[in-house]
């Protein structure tokens, strides 16, 4: 009889520990596209396994139940030795906490590069009569440095250089870095705990109310910020941001008391962007008319910040930054904007980010005021002259043209002069460029100017649109 039980006991046991090894397998998860909502990144992906490594790294990231053994596991490892166990954030002195930190290298080429990139977008907007403001955002690390986990050495000389390259270039920018650590003073300007990536609202009004000044000195029509146009309201952050990681910590949020803005999504899947950052917002607010419009080039220190600026604008474009910036002028044809306001933090200055080919092969178009006594002639064909409007909010034209002899190209739409790329594509030329279909609604044609190597001649092409 006893060994009968003992034999049910083993059974048992054995029924366990194959349940508690094969179900995590059963249950892994195989579907693509997957993101981790613990660590907040892609899941390995199947075709990505090429070696033992990548096979460890499928079946790491998508065995069953994952992320309860993760939070489990985390959990145990803070409560019982103080010790944060996170692919993105670790502990600093008093409680702080703070992203991964990792020694970063000199990278003065990056930093030349970069503020090169600037001064030519400022002197495009320039060029344009379009108003131009660069703001860098200092990141927790930079703001907080005395609360950095222990033994680890503060280095900001790519940060140092590249502030003295913006005043060197003269730069028109705000340094939303110094204005932070003074504020710090008196204000709890990032999160103790809560994340560790981005300032708190606290800090956004600061810093926000930093770059509205410097934007009415450019425009008077900006105005400041009010704060008495919002409430206060204690809120209580219970985990990170972008994890399961429990935290019980106290924040203040703004709330906006008389919302004169309009959200307006006609354009969200049209505009064109970077397959990876895709945050579009616009707004328009219709009491506040008079008011410039401004076309914003922000990263996620400006997510669902826009209520602090949508009442001093008439209208707001904000496009996601990364990447997407180095197109400007794709943006700036289709938006017409009176302000461009270019964003950035500072742990965000790298190639993967701002890619440095691409920012040292950007070509600005001269403006076609800028040429005088050319003389006309022939320099490239193209088959068809008549283009049709889209019945979509955006209307794209890709042309294809046969010559070489081209430097710059424009579109001019009754006045409303659109610069335009060339782009080899398979052997072949195109010149690109979108505006919105509003515009050209009730116009009939449009003249294409092409301007020669040399500089010295040039074509036009009288176009019709149907």
């Amino acid at each position: 009889m006893k060994s009968e039980y003992t034999k049910k006991i083993h059974l048992f046991k054995i029924v366990i520990f194959f349940t508690i090894i094969l179900v995590p397998l059963v249950t892994i998860n195989i579907k693509g596209n997957q993101i981790s909502k613990i660590d907040n990144r892609m899941l390995t992906e199947f075709k990505d396994i090429v070696n033992s490594e990548g096979i460890e790294n499928y079946i790491d990231d998508r065995i069953g139940f994952r992320t309860e053994m993760v939070n489990i596991y985390n959990k145990g490892m803070d409560v019982l030795f103080n010790e944060m166990v996170h692919p993105s954030y670790q502990y600093g002195e008093e409680e702080y906490i703070f992203s991964k930190v990792s020694e970063s290298g000199f990278d003065s080429r990056f930093q030349e590069v970069f503020s090169d990139f600037i001064k030519k977008f400022e002197n495009y907007c320039n060029d344009r009569g379009i108003k131009f403001l660069y703001t860098i955002e200092p990141s927790k690390s930079t703001v907080y440095e005395e609360f950095l986990p222990n033994g680890y050495k503060y280095n900001n000389m790519n940060l140092d250089y590249f502030l003295s390259l913006l005043e060197s270039k003269e730069v028109s920018y705000l340094n939303n870095v110094e204005t932070l650590k003074a504020a710090k003073e008196n204000n709890q300007v990032f999160d103790k705990k809560y994340d560790a990536g981005h300032w708190n609202e606290t800090g956004a009004v600061i810093g926000i109310s930093a770059i509205l000044d410097k934007l009415n000195l450019l425009d008077d029509r900006v105005g400041n910020f009010d704060i008495n146009k919002f409430n206060t309201e204690e809120y209580i952050n219970a985990t990170f941001p972008v994890s399961y990681f429990k935290i019980d910590e106290k924040t203040i949020h703004y709330n906006l008391i008389q919302d004169n803005s309009v959200y307006i999504d006609d354009l969200e899947g049209e505009i064109k962007r970077d397959s990876n950052y895709r945050n579009f917002t616009h707004y328009k607010n219709n009491v506040n008319t008079e008011a410039p419009r401004i076309l914003i080039f922000a990263g996620s220190y400006f997510n669902s910040k826009e209520k602090f600026i949508t009442e001093n604008f008439s209208e707001i474009m904000k496009i996601h930054n990364y990447r997407n910036v180095i197109d400007y002028e794709y943006y700036i044809n289709i938006f017409n904007p009176d302000i461009v306001l270019f964003e950035s933090t500072e742990y965000t200055h790298s190639n993967y980010y701002f890619p440095v080919d691409r920012m040292e092969n950007k070509i600005n178009n001269k403006t076609i005021e800028s040429y005088s006594n050319l003389i006309e002639d022939n320099l490239i064909y193209i088959e068809e002259n008549n283009f049709s409007k889209s019945h979509s909010n955006l209307t794209n034209f890709s042309i294809p043209i046969s010559g070489d002899d081209i430097s710059y190209v424009y579109a001019n739409f009754n006045g409303r002069i659109l610069d335009c790329n060339i782009i080899d594509l398979n052997d072949e030329k195109y010149m690109e460029f979108s505006i919105k279909t509003s515009e050209i609604k009730e116009l009939n044609n449009l003249n294409l100017y092409i301007v020669s190597k040399d500089e010295e001649r040039y074509q036009e092409i009288n176009c019709t649109l149907i």
